[in-house]
Order: structure tokens, then sequence, then C-alpha cells
């Protein structure tokens, strides 16, 4: 199952910030998810993986990426509680998720039809 973007986040992100502005962040956003799905690629420790997770989980819940907001916080929470072969185990599906929204804000943001249909 591909997890989906909260379009009605985005709509309630809009009306506080403009649309305008809402496409710009969706680039800004894009961006950044690409660049923790590289630190992610690179065997990054326990703590590395916390440190991103901690990063991606109030801001993927502002810009409506749900289930990536709910797997970061998870992610951060089983390290803090010691549970390491968890976090590794579940590494896999992390990656995904941030690769798979990392593509989508990418696209939406790129594509005004796409865009539109939200707004």
């Amino acid at each position: 199952m591909t997890a989906m973007i909260n379009q009605a986040t985005l709509k309630k992100l809009a009306e506080e910030v403009g649309q305008e502005t809402v496409a710009l962040l969706l680039e800004v956003f894009s961006g950044e998810l690409e660049q923790y799905l590289q630190q992610l690629v690179e065997q990054p420790s326990v703590m590395q993986i916390r440190e991103i997770s901690h990063a991606i989980k109030s801001s993927a819940a502002s810009f409506g990426a749900d289930d990536l907001a709910q797997m970061a916080q998870e992610c951060e929470s089983r390290v803090k509680q010691g549970q390491e072969n968890w976090v590794s185990e579940h590494l896999p599906e992390l990656q995904k998720l941030v690769g798979d929204m990392a593509e989508q804000y990418r696209h939406l943001a790129s594509d005004q039809e796409a865009f539109n249909r939200i707004f």
C-alpha cells in the first residue's frame, strides 16, 4: 500500500500561508526528504536514525504525510526504548516511506494540474 498525502492538511496549510507559498514549501519539503533518504541509505547508526526520525515527524505531519509522520514517531520512540533491533528491522520500511513521499511531493510541486486538483 502506498502512503498518501492528506489533502485536508494541505488545504488547511494553504489557508494559513497561501497556495503559492505551499507550492514553494512542497519543493523544499521534497528536497529535505530526499536528503533524509540519502542519509538513511548510508548505513546510519541507530542514533542517526533517531535524529532523522525526529526531524521528519513534525514536518511530515504538517504536510499531510501522516503515515510517514507515524512511522518516524514510532522509530524515534523505539530508539528511546532501547529497541534497536526493531529499528534496524524496520529501516527498509522507513526508507521506502521517505522515498515514496519525496516522489509524491516532488510530483505535486512540479505538476500544476495535480496541484490544482487539490486546491
